[in-house]
């Protein structure tokens, strides 16, 4: 890219390759990582674009992706490997075994294979949200407010930045 200090010289240049950083990035990420799952048959779930099914028989596979991490629950881990193993997914991507989940995105997951049962819990983040609030010495209660109250949506956030610092 040139641009002269003359008004009248000046060239651009259009940016085909997202870089590392840029603004646009996630954006093209995400249509990378998209059209190669549909490619292999692995659909988004309605209009959430960042959970992925692929679905073969009883067998089922979701992927949850939250930047260049993803997270993944099967009932068949033969399915799982032959995911995998699809002979372009270690060419395209970087891929790294991190083990077992046990955090993801401030979630614990607890899980226990024997009796099939996950849980999934937010104590800690939970905790880190009122440190950093400075409200660990608040009075907590069973129920913030009456049951089976109705909010309007007038009284919901209608722009998700406003509440940023929140959701860090």
């Amino acid at each position: 890219i040139s641009i002269s200090s003359s008004h009248q010289d000046t060239s651009l240049a259009k940016l085909k390759k997202s870089l590392y950083g840029l603004k646009q990035a996630p954006m093209a990420w995400h249509a990378l990582i998209a059209a190669w799952m549909l490619k292999y048959g692995v659909k988004p779930i309605g209009q959430d674009r960042v959970t992925f099914l692929l679905n073969s028989g009883k067998s089922t596979i979701l992927l949850s992706l939250y930047v260049d991490d993803w997270i993944c629950a099967t009932n068949d881990v033969k399915l799982y490997t032959q995911f995998l193993n699809l002979k372009d997914l270690a060419v395209e991507f970087e891929l790294s075994y991190q083990g077992r989940c046990e955090w993801y995105l401030g979630v614990r997951i607890e899980q226990d294979l024997a009796n099939k049962r996950t849980k999934l819990t937010q104590t800690q983040y939970i905790k880190d949200v009122l440190e950093r609030f400075d409200m660990t010495g608040a009075t907590p209660i069973s129920t913030p407010m009456e049951p089976n109250t109705h909010l309007p949506v007038a009284d919901c956030l209608s722009d998700f930045n406003h509440n940023k610092e929140f959701v860090r």
